[in-house]
């Protein structure tokens, strides 16, 4: 949208959310939008805001509150210090405004600021100037041209406070963003040291935060959220997220905080340690019990005798999507287009997944999204749509960081029929069951009966949430494909349909960077997805027969280096509705530390 004219005046439209946006009246433009070789930058003036700076349709800054987002994102890291910094290391920052408050201290001995755009500094310094106020004319400040996530490879514990003054993820803060670079950023750091870095708002962006948080508390020692707001900034509380190499960094009370601010003698506008930077509750919250994603597993019987074709069940995972309000991803994959017994098609959903398959009289639906699920909305839709008599449902978090009972717990069966469409499962209406909690040993004894050898189902899905992967590992499309399409094959003596495809198209949302991978074999399928940032793959198979279930596990989890998983064992295509023996027969694990 960026410029636009209205009853003869010229107004700007952001546009970094593609369903709302904001705008203001530009009385001039001092750099039209120009390609750097990085990305597109405009600098604006508008008689509200004063000078703005764009970046590929992203207000970065204005002269009027720019302040706010520099301060807090320079001071309360170098206040939370137990020691005065010294060195300082900013990367990111074209704009000069973290490095001018860095410069505040009297300690910082040090600064360097890694900037990949040499335009966004040379723009900046000759139509913003006074955002860089005495930055170029101060001795300790240095400024090198280069990728900042190469630059941070071959540093180790150099820096006392690292500062990651980033674009969103997309273009040339894409590196930034990985585990890799978190990884480096800690070895950098020197012992006590803290790294921040800018998370985005947490009600318009509610994945950003969370994924940070996420990814930085596998790495650094201890991770605290800052929370504050920024007119600039849409969408009210704006979040930083930073991490320290140490335990007891951030355990400074808030008197001691307050006596190194006063001792400093920096006078500020914006920030101040009396002003709580705690997230609110709900936000809190949200980080604390973050989950991956949420699947609704359907067995519905069909009508007696109806086998859906393959354009039917085409339209049921393209208005599937429309239901649950999710963006399909390419065409659907099919291992045959005559969808008999056994036959998978899969369409990806964003970096998500539909799935359908039959068993007989029974229709196999699968959506797993890493989104907020409407689960029911799935149920009654494809109810409505295959004239289900009745539909066993399997409602589970996948990718949950709960303990292994309030997994079981939040792991939901239930049957739904005709009449029972209305209701809602913990409502009272509807009889919720849980899938029975089991040893790994009673799996891999040779005496386990799957769900097809007891007579329960004519399939079964192991269902993977396998944590602490390596991050090379589980980032290559190349490897996972080769992971699907040949290692767990040939562990698990099933027969590949085609190759593997292993698409990798979540990098515009930090919590799914990673590919997914869809193997179909006959009889059933292997649909599984890579997040990078979270180092978590959460895997779907489907079988016919018995495999030799500890080798497959303990070889995928060997494969991916992970540390553990959480797994279930589901009946599918169901030969008894008796919900008691399906709950009985519906397994939940770990194995791993």
């Amino acid at each position: 949208m960026s410029l636009i004219t209205k009853d003869g005046k010229l107004y700007f439209f952001e546009d970094l959310y593609p369903d709302l946006t904001y705008g203001f009246e530009v009385s001039n433009v001092l750099v039209p939008e120009t390609d750097t070789g990085f990305q597109k930058l405009m600098i604006l003036e508008t008689n509200r805001f004063g000078k703005v700076l764009v970046l590929d349709g992203i207000v970065q800054l204005t002269e009027e509150d720019e302040g706010i987002y520099h301060e807090w994102i320079s001071h309360w890291p170098l206040f939370s210090l137990a020691k005065p910094g010294e060195n300082v290391l900013i990367i990111g920052g074209g704009d000069c405004g973290v490095a001018r408050e860095v410069l505040r201290h009297d300690s910082v001995r040090a600064l360097t600021m890694v900037e990949i755009d040499k335009a966004v500094v040379d723009l900046c310094r000759r139509h913003i100037p006074s955002v860089m106020s005495g930055v170029f004319e101060d001795p300790r400040f240095r400024l090198e041209f280069c990728d900042g996530a190469e630059f941070i490879r071959a540093r180790k514990k150099a820096f006392d406070v690292i500062i990651i003054d980033s674009t969103d993820p997309i273009g040339p803060a894409r590196s930034l963003f990985n585990t890799d670079f978190y990884r480096n950023v800690y070895e950098a750091l020197k012992d006590g040291g803290i790294a921040i870095h800018q998370t985005g708002a947490l009600i318009l962006q509610p994945y950003e935060c969370p994924g940070s948080w996420r990814q930085m508390e596998r790495i650094f020692d201890s991770v605290r959220v800052v929370q504050f707001t920024n007119v600039s900034y849409m969408g009210g509380p704006f979040s930083l997220t930073a991490g320290s190499r140490g335990k007891t960094v951030f355990q400074a009370k808030p008197s001691q905080i307050q006596n190194r601010f006063k001792q400093s003698g920096i006078k500020t506008r914006w920030y101040s340690p009396d002003i709580s930077a705690v997230p609110y509750p709900e936000f809190q919250r949200r980080l604390e019990t973050d989950k991956y994603g949420e699947e609704i597993i359907i067995d519905i019987a069909l009508p007696k005798g109806e086998r859906p074709n393959f354009e039917e069940v085409k339209r049921w995972s393209r208005d599937t999507c429309e239901a649950i309000r999710m963006k399909p991803f390419g065409k659907p994959n099919v291992s045959s287009p005559v969808l008999d017994d056994g036959d998978t098609l899969v369409q990806y959903i964003e970096t998500s997944a539909i799935s359908y398959r039959r068993y007989g009289d029974n229709a196999c639906l699968n959506c797993f999204t890493c989104d907020r699920l409407p689960a029911r909305r799935v149920v009654d839709f494809s109810s409505k749509y295959f004239r289900a008599g009745a539909a066993v449902c399997w409602h589970i978090p996948r990718g949950s960081f709960s303990g292994l009972k309030d997994v079981q717990k939040q792991s939901l069966l239930y049957k739904v029929s005709k009449s029972s469409l209305k209701n809602r499962p913990g409502d009272g209406t509807v009889k919720t069951y849980h899938p029975r909690l089991t040893d790994p040993s009673e799996l891999f004894s040779e005496a386990f009966l799957t769900p097809v050898e007891t007579g329960l189902s004519s399939a079964y899905e192991l269902i993977l949430d396998v944590y602490g992967c390596d991050y090379s590992a589980i980032s290559s499309c190349a490897g996972v494909a080769h992971w699907a399409g040949v290692e767990f094959p040939r562990v698990a003596n099933v027969t590949p349909i085609g190759a593997a495809d292993a698409p990798d198209f979540g990098h515009a949302k930090k919590k799914t960077s990673g590919p997914s991978v869809t193997q179909l074999f006959c009889g059933g399928s292997n649909i599984s997805h890579y997040s990078e940032n979270w180092l978590m793959i959460v895997i779907n198979i489907v079988l016919t027969e018995r495999i030799p279930l500890r080798k497959a596990i303990e070889s995928t989890l060997a494969y991916f280096k992970g540390t553990s998983a959480v797994g279930w064992i589901i009946p599918r295509g169901l030969k008894c509705q008796d919900m008691k023996t399906i709950a009985n027969q519906t397994l939940i694990f770990r194995v791993g530390s």
